[in-house]
């Protein structure tokens, strides 16, 4: 399963169905003309700020076209379209050669075949968004004037900021736009108790709201946060599961029968014992009431969320003791979610 975190607001959903629009319709031209025969690509998500600066990228393992937060608030819309399409190529390429071939004289002919503005490389584009982002702090100092106390000045600045946003097509977001944060933890067709246990550690330790979906027999739990409590939700889950296994194989190989369900819950057990005071501080119930507040609002306004509970069972307690003691010893780094660990 690929991590990606995206964002959902109001503002960037419908930016994101206009991109999903665009793609399906280049899509079904493709079909018509017999270049391709089904579907290019999954879906399209906007992410926060991409690694290394990327602008959007394909992910050809599940056919995914990811566009940076940043293009849609700093750019305009031409390009959007472009930098869209761009990756709409990236997929085209791969449709067709079975592999990502990277800005190669194939993806080039992608680009003329999907409608990519001609010359439209990734230098332009970066030098566009700074064009864009120099337009937008003219934009925002004029409209600072606004506030001055001469009538005249005001008025003047309000018509020119007015004039600018309108001749570049620029919008500027609001900086209290409310929208949260999302990423998958785990996918299966089953979960088994350790991992619904290890899900309600992670919330109740950084804060993030966790829903569990089904599609057909796949199910998928997602954590929904600010950006730093879902990087610390994917941290924790991945350094508790990645610990366990290296401590459950050393101890098979010594001869050992371990039950990895029951060595996790008691490898948790202990943790959540010395991590009492952050799932009980006021501060951090706040932070998950919020997040779970704006994922049903934004996320789910039309689906009716269930809430469930994670019940003891029984288990191998050889290996729940011994989960018990790794757990004693297991050093979860500081600076996880809002709370101080041990």
């Amino acid at each position: 399963m690929e991590r990606t975190i995206t964002v959902r607001s109001l503002r960037l959903d419908k930016a994101e169905e206009k991109l999903r629009i665009l793609g399906r319709a280049k899509e079904s031209e493709l079909i018509r003309g017999g270049i391709i025969s089904s579907q290019l690509f999954s879906d399209v998500c906007i992410a926060p700020s991409l690694e290394e600066n990327k602008l959007g990228y394909f992910s050809p393992s599940d056919r995914l076209i990811v566009i940076s937060e940043d293009v849609i608030n700093d750019s305009s819309e031409e390009t959007i379209r472009n930098i869209f399409l761009h990756e709409l190529a990236h997929a085209l390429d791969y449709k067709l050669s079975g592999r990502i071939t990277g800005h190669s004289a194939s993806f080039r002919q992608c680009c003329s075949i999907v409608g990519v503005e001609a010359g439209f490389e990734k230098s332009k584009v970066r030098k566009g968004l700074i064009s864009s982002n120099e337009k937008k702090d003219r934009i925002k100092k004029l409209l600072a004037l606004s506030s001055s106390p001469f009538a005249n000045e005001a008025a003047e600045a309000i018509k020119k900021a007015k004039t600018l946003m309108a001749r570049d097509g620029i919008e500027l977001e609001n900086d209290s736009e409310e929208k949260i944060y999302m990423v998958p933890l785990h996918e299966g067709k089953r979960f088994p108790f350790s991992i619904r246990a290890l899900l309600s550690y992670i919330s109740n330790t950084t804060g993030v709201y966790i829903v569990i979906s089904q599609n057909g027999d796949n199910k998928r739990a997602i954590a929904y946060g600010n950006l730093e409590e879902t990087e610390a939700s994917i941290y924790l889950y991945d350094y508790i599961i990645s610990a366990s296994d290296r401590e459950i194989r050393k101890l098979r190989n010594n001869g050992e029968k371990i039950s990895k369900d029951s060595f996790l819950r008691g490898a948790l057990r202990k943790l959540s014992e010395k991590t009492v005071d952050a799932c009980a501080d006021n501060a951090l119930v706040l932070v998950r009431d919020e997040n779970r507040k704006l994922t049903k609002k934004i996320v789910f306004s039309d689906t009716k969320l269930r809430t469930s509970t994670v019940r003891s069972h029984g288990g191998d307690s050889a290996s729940f003791t011994k989960g018990m003691g790794f757990g004693s010893k297991l050093r979860v780094p500081s600076s996880i979610g809002r709370k101080e660990l041990e």
